[in-house]
């Protein structure tokens, strides 16, 4: 359609999964890694003006990825493909067919008959490409793609029997025609296996097997000794230790051994191999034991060399390890030891370190994966020092819940990995009328919990509350060192606020869930007090940031203080919402019964409970107060809707209609609600495929206010609607057109324009469907509009709607719509 070409994806917030080797950085500069079960290409831009973001996501696994490469070229090309594995037991092969970096599958590679854990591919000079890959069937497959073929063969299977292939690693050796494959296995060995295409054979042989390490070897990579054709091979295990094994040519070999002195008593067990050269002459390869790295206290996830294509010569390593640091090796040679240049990392809170780390292509970058999915950047200065950048981030769980502060100007997410976040817009200097001049990033992490969150809704523009799998509801306040921080990024005023009242900052005891308000001399005091050596406490440190939060200042320095614990559900609390005049906050829990299921009103200024609505029988899934604050929605389980309208006389909330079996249309769990933005009509979403709207019935029986379906409801049968919502404003003023986004389990969004006329025979227009990388690819939770304060709010005189999601996939997504007017034009004609 169209209008299509108005909406863009401004930002995306999706963590890395977590499973080691699900990040790769190319020599194009992108980086590639697996979110749940999608493939996302971020651009790090690395540059004093620029910061990096997701710049395209590509899904065709129906599981979670597990790992993703690229392809590595012989002949240097810049122009990559990649290939990921993933849990649906394949692999695929991604084609580059555009420069700006759109991917499509050219081709799937079926044949594992269980998860596809690691992969490895090559192309060489003749066009011909070679991936291999290993599963937890205990096989490494090996697939060969000639250049005039569409499809790629498995000509080999190298069963393992009970063994199982953890890494992988495939070369070409310098000066011939012989590929070598290395393979790290669970009984500690390195399994070596050559293969001479020159020959015509795609099969590998076995060669021989290095052994050493006492642990899972996980991490395996090689690189080349430039003018000398030798190769070294690093490994890293969970034995801690990282072993470098040399391949000489022979001749370099005895010159080495005569001009060195030995000591037979150590001289280590060497191993040969013979290759034939591209000129076709032999020659003979020695394999030695080069050293051993001891320098890590948890186990090694990862090791990557240094590019080979870097300016500086000197041959360096990145080890990644679970002791939550990094290091970069050199060789030194007046000790003649390998030696740690630099150790970055150390991260705080409660991480359990890094599951991978890149180089990045000119080698004075490093960006490093999490164990909880955390993306972690660092970038080397003219004088040696490494400092850290600016990266991406999110939810490594599914997203449940969304909200934007009242003002529009940020948004909270809650998700199942136990925390919320607050996303906002990092804007390096005051813009001129235009609001989308900088990227979005993560600015805080309010509350970092111990329990699976389930909703957030917010009191203000400085407070929220949140529930989780818990029957507590928790409210937080701003801290000053956070709204401080957000004028400085986002350039947010809080002139109406006196933000010096509020806590410095906040932290979390050893042990505890709440999150402790922090004052300065709270902070004075704790720099006084000798450090404990076994069991430290990780302390609020206010900080004065010029560029968005890092990972370890998100999980200790950004927490809020809890201000209120709310108790009164029996079980755990399902959904919340809280209304517009701020005065009221409405929550319900998991149900089975009408008591169980009844909806708490609480009173904001106090937090004290005003009463108790019961109208359920089974868990009421989401709550909606109207714009105007005078009614409040629930739909349940149950298949029906419930409505209560706010009494002034009595100041509490009375039942004023109620769906039934024979009035609710809806025939399956009713999941979503939403209010029109003028509070007329409301909306309701459900697992059979209907979105119903809902208004007064112009024909009420004695006095009573009753709301009927105004025009038939939407029906698309083959999809269950688990999120709607409405613009705040009329597309169309003429014809009274409402402009509604529905998403659904299968993580498509649409949307729709809808309009209410006693004889309209098409009272539903679809304006677009966002699919493919401007959707998600799992359930849809939630969909919010940016709201619009009023008309002369700037983002109204500009026309632009922003609506922010998420999902069951990890992502928060926020969609930008451009030009109301051109909508509007496109609608009306």
């Amino acid at each position: 359609m169209d209008t299509f070409e108005q909406i863009k994806t401004v930002y995306v917030s999706s963590a890395v999964n977590s499973t080691p080797n699900c990040l790769d950085w190319g020599v194009n500069g992108l980086v590639i890694y697996g979110a749940c079960n999608a493939i996302h290409l971020y651009d790090p831009q690395i540059t004093n003006e620029s910061d990096g973001r997701v710049i395209s996501s590509f899904v065709a696994h129906t599981k979670r990825v597990n790992s993703v490469k690229w392809v590595q070229n012989v002949d240097s090309c810049c122009q990559q493909d990649f290939v990921s594995c993933s849990t649906d037991n394949t692999a695929i092969l991604w084609e580059d067919i555009h420069p700006t970096g759109s991917y499509k599958v050219y081709e799937r590679l079926i044949g594992h008959s269980d998860v596809v854990t690691i992969s490895d591919a090559i192309r060489l000079v003749n066009q011909m490409l070679i991936i291999v890959t290993a599963a937890g069937d205990c096989t490494v497959k090996v697939w060969v793609k000639n250049k005039n073929e569409n499809t790629s063969q498995c000509v080999q299977t190298i069963d393992f029997d009970s063994i199982l292939c953890l890494s992988l690693k495939i070369t070409l050796l310098s000066n011939t025609n012989c590929l070598l494959l290395a393979c790290g296995l669970s009984n500690s060995k390195i399994q070596l296996y050559m293969n001479d295409f020159s020959n015509g054979d795609s099969v590998f042989v076995p060669s021989h097997s290095l052994l050493g390490h006492e642990d899972w070897v996980r991490s395996l990579d090689f690189i080349s000794e430039e003018n000398l054709g030798n190769l070294l091979l690093a490994s890293g295990s969970q034995d801690s230790v990282i072993r470098l094994w040399k391949f000489t040519m022979e001749e370099s070999y005895n010159t080495c051994k005569s001009n060195k002195e030995f000591d037979d008593t150590l001289k280590l067990e060497s191993k040969t191999f013979n290759v034939t050269k591209q000129d076709g002459s032999e020659c003979v390869y020695v394999i030695q034991s080069e050293t051993v790295i001891s320098g890590h206290d948890g186990w090694i996830y990862g090791v990557h060399w240094k590019p080979n294509f870097c300016t500086e010569k000197k041959i360096e390593l990145l080890s990644v390890s679970m002791d939550k640091t990094l290091a970069v090796w050199a060789y030194d040679e007046n000790s003649g030891l390998w030696v740690d240049l630099i150790r970055l990392g150390e991260v705080g809170g409660n991480t359990l370190g890094f599951y991978g780390g890149k180089f990045s292509p000119d080698g004075n970058s490093i960006l490093a994966q999490g164990h909880n999915g955390s993306f972690h950047l660092w970038t080397k200065n003219n004088n040696g020092s490494w400092t850290p950048g600016v990266t991406i981030g999110g939810h490594f769980g599914s997203v449940e819940d969304i909200t934007w502060d009242p003002e529009g100007k940020y948004i909270v997410s809650v998700g199942s990995d136990q925390t919320s976040r607050i996303h906002a817009q990092w804007l390096k200097s005051k813009p001129a009328n235009n609001l989308h001049s900088g990227n979005w990033h993560e600015m805080a992490r309010p509350q970092v919990h111990g329990y699976n969150m389930s909703s957030v809704a917010m009191l203000s523009s400085l407070s929220f509350v949140s529930s989780a799998e818990e029957k507590v509801i928790r409210a937080f306040q701003a801290p000053y060192n956070f709204l401080e921080n957000m004028s400085q990024l986002s350039k947010i005023n809080f002139d109406s606020v006196d933000i010096t009242k509020c806590p410095l900052g906040a932290s979390v005891p050893s042990l505890g869930l709440s999150n402790k308000a922090v004052s300065e001399d709270d902070c004075k005091n704790i720099t006084n007090q000798p450090k404990k050596k076994d069991y430290p406490e990780h302390y609020f440190i206010p900080l004065s940031l010029n560029q968005p939060p890092t990972e370890e200042d998100l999980i200790q320095n950004t927490l809020w203080p809890e201000i209120q614990k709310l108790y009164g559900h029996v079980y755990e609390v399902y959904c919340l919402a809280s209304s517009s005049n701020h005065k009221w906050l409405a929550s319900a829990a998991k149900a089975t019964s009408l008591e169980l299921a009844s909806i708490i009103i609480w009173n904001t200024e106090n937090f004290q409970q005003v009463q108790k609505l019961e109208s359920h029988n089974l868990t009421v899934t989401q709550l909606a107060f109207s714009p105007d604050s005078k009614n409040l929605l629930s739909v349940s389980r149950d298949r029906t809707w419930s409505l209560f309208e706010y009494d002034i006389d009595t100041n509490s909330f009375i039942i004023i209609s109620k769906s039934d079996k024979h009035t609710g249309i809806h025939t399956r769990i009713i999941w979503c609600c939403a209010w029109t933005h003028d509070s007329v009509y409301f909306a309701t979403g459900s697992r059979d495929g209907k979105l119903v709207i809902w208004g007064q019935n112009d024909q009420s029986v004695d006095n009573k206010i009753t709301y009927c379906a105004k025009t038939d409801p939407l029906i698309v049968s083959e999809k269950s609607f688990t999120a709607v919502a409405f613009a705040p404003t009329l597309i169309s003023e003429c014809k009274k057109t409402y402009f509604l986004a529905v998403g659904a389990d299968c993580g498509s969004i649409s949307l729709y324009k809808w309009s209410y006329e006693e004889k309209s025979i098409t009272p539903w227009v679809k304006v677009a469907d966002l699919i493919n990388e401007f959707s998600h690819h799992l359930t849809v939770k939630r969909i919010k509009f940016q709201p619009l304060l009023c008309k002369t709010d700037s983002r109204y005189r500009e026309g632009v709607l922003q609506m922010a999601s998420c999902g069951a996939d990890m992502m928060n997504l926020e969609f930008l719509s451009y030009s109301i007017q051109t909508l509007r034009h496109k609608i009306e004609s």
